[in-house]
């Protein structure tokens, strides 16, 4: 019998649909992510198992290393980025420290990342380029003399600036191996302004197997 010759078809295949398509979930992507700020202060944090996440949205945080050294820092989202604004113009009324619109760029951007010396060393520090900022090694905002708690006056502003509404997430970030009387000023600072209620941040670790959260979230998974 005769054989049967089945008729060969082109595997060959458009792409160009894909490839587009391709490119624009990568373009999403590339402009949807937000990159994590640099860390100028490492900061070894107490462990927990709290189950709750971190928000990045509208942050004030105090943060101290082992050293003692204070730091602020925001977020940068738009109601963070007013309030910066606006605590600046308090800072240059009070302090009598006009800052150029440079100085004021430049404060939004180092902020992200921490600003921690005295209000006299404010200006220099804000004449530093982007690179000197990441590499030079911030003294600390004092808060050891409690005549001369500068955070106080930190958060006096801040609050000031914004008719005195509270940011929405205001984070303590304290290294395991700082001592007790940064801490205790820190917390001196935040009473004085009325700032009763804050976040701790901590290193998460497994929640021990058994106990009461790990039983709750086997419920949440089921």
């Amino acid at each position: 019998m005769p054989k049967v010759q089945i008729q060969k078809k082109s595997t060959w295949v458009d792409m160009t649909a894909f490839v587009d398509v391709s490119f624009l979930i990568l373009s999403f992507f590339m402009l949807a992510t937000k990159f994590k700020p640099p860390e100028l202060v490492k900061i070894e944090n107490p462990k927990s198992v709290s189950s709750e996440n971190v928000s990045d949205k509208d942050v004030f945080k105090v943060t101290f290393d082992r050293e003692g050294r204070c730091f602020i820092s925001f977020s940068t989202d738009e109601d963070a980025r007013e309030r910066v604004i606006n605590m600046l113009g308090v800072i240059e009324r009070q302090k009598n420290m006009p800052l150029t619109n440079e100085q004021k760029a430049k404060f939004l951007n180092f902020s992200v990342g921490g600003i921690g010396v005295p209000f006299s060393q404010l200006p220099a520090l804000l004449q530093l380029s982007d690179d000197a900022y990441k590499s030079f090694k911030q003294p600390g905002i004092p808060i050891k003399d409690s005549s001369n708690n500068q955070l106080n006056e930190w958060i006096n502003a801040m609050l000031t600036g914004s008719g005195g509404r509270k940011p929405a997430n205001i984070m303590l970030n304290g290294d395991n191996a700082a001592t007790y009387p940064e801490f205790k000023n820190i917390l001196a600072a935040f009473k004085t302004n009325g700032v009763f209620s804050f976040k701790l941040v901590t290193a998460m670790e497994p929640v021990p197997a058994g106990s009461p959260l790990s039983k709750k979230q086997e419920e949440l998974r089921k």
